[in-house]
């Protein structure tokens, strides 16, 4: 029998394939079988409603979501990309972000997400 938090975060990946409609939230790729459902505030620093709440969630590609999970990137409340100084603007064309995506149709509890994100990005 499955454990009971795999049978969750299955749940949640399901809400937020939905609630991103089935693509990248930055690209709009839509092999859906790439994307991954990332927390906006992480696992292990949301609590239960939090970990569950399909708004603490957003579909990304795989470029997106490791420079995201990293605190590398983050996003503006209007959906602008923020992205971190550790890498140079040369690094992040190498992996084909320009710094000019943008996401569209924010929630405005991913707002409130968001802003714990921005708050660990690393300067």
């Amino acid at each position: 029998m499955p454990h009971a938090s795999r049978i969750e975060q299955g749940a949640y990946r399901k809400s937020v394939l939905h609630r991103w409609k089935f693509a990248c939230a930055v690209t709009g790729y839509t092999k859906h079988e790439i994307l991954i459902a990332s927390h906006i505030v992480p696992w292990r620093h949301a609590n239960n409603n939090e970990r569950l709440d399909v708004h603490n969630g957003i579909l990304l590609s795989p470029a997106y979501d490791a420079l995201f999970d990293q605190h590398l990137i983050s996003f503006e409340n209007n959906g602008k990309i923020i992205l971190s100084d550790p890498l140079k603007a040369s690094d992040y064309h190498r992996i084909g972000i320009s710094g000019r995506e943008m996401i569209k149709n924010l929630s405005l509890q991913n707002h409130d997400y968001l802003s714990r994100h921005r708050s660990e990005l690393i300067f």
